[in-house]
């Protein structure tokens, strides 16, 4: 009888890549949403006694400001985003677990793990838009405070210099923002629409049948 990590190596290729996919992307997803839903719960503390670990600007006066208007911007939204931060962390918690079991079933039945599987990662889709969506306030209002330091810079000073910093600073952080949220959100509901496609729940299901004879 063929061992569980051996018996799921039948799975196609693509199936297991996207599976291997799953596990970096919900890891790395569910470990930042974690980490900073437990810091907001803290938020007033880390104002108080944390200094900015990111220089943003070589001058320390644009770094300190554009932190000021990140605590700015997430004090009226600590709860919301505390929760939509603590579900989408146990959206990809259950993204890793299901796909983890894809590759390494030890006898479950993998037809679960893959509706679970796509299930959790449109739920994570989803949560993460949401979350991007919160976080566009920030980047905007960090921008907007960047840029208000940059053009006292002596470097800024014309006025054609500085008006130019404040239209291009907050759209270059809300940019980066969306590029972001759509790279994340958008793998995750593409891995989500393939698990639940017909294609792979053949395979699975094909996968499912071989383990229950290898049982026999």
């Amino acid at each position: 009888m063929n061992s569980p990590a051996s018996s799921s190596q039948r799975l196609p290729r693509g199936v297991r890549f996207a599976a291997a996919v799953c596990l970096v992307l919900s890891s790395l997803t569910g470990l930042f949403a974690l980490s900073e839903a437990l810091g907001l719960g803290h938020l007033s503390e880390l104002k108080e006694s944390s200094e900015p670990r990111i220089t943003l600007m070589a001058d320390k006066a644009v770094t300190e400001r554009a932190f000021e208007a990140q605590f700015a911007a997430l004090e009226p939204m600590r709860e919301p985003r505390s929760l939509v931060l603590g579900a989408l962390s146990v959206a990809c918690a259950l993204v890793f677990v299901s796909a983890g079991r894809l590759l390494r079933p030890d006898g479950l039945p993998l037809g679960r793990m893959r509706r679970l599987l796509g299930g959790a990662a449109i739920a994570a889709a989803f949560l993460r838009t949401i979350d991007g969506a919160q976080w566009m306030v920030v980047a905007r209002r960090m921008g907007i405070a960047m840029a208000e330091a940059m053009s006292t810079l002596p470097e800024f000073k014309e006025p054609e210099m500085a008006a130019q910093v404040k239209a291009t600073v907050p759209l270059l952080m809300s940019g980066s923002t969306v590029l972001q949220t759509a790279f994340v959100a958008g793998t995750f509901a593409l891995l989500g629409q393939y698990f639940r496609s017909e294609r792979v729940r053949q395979a699975v299901s094909a996968q499912d049948g071989h383990l229950a004879e290898e049982e026999d």
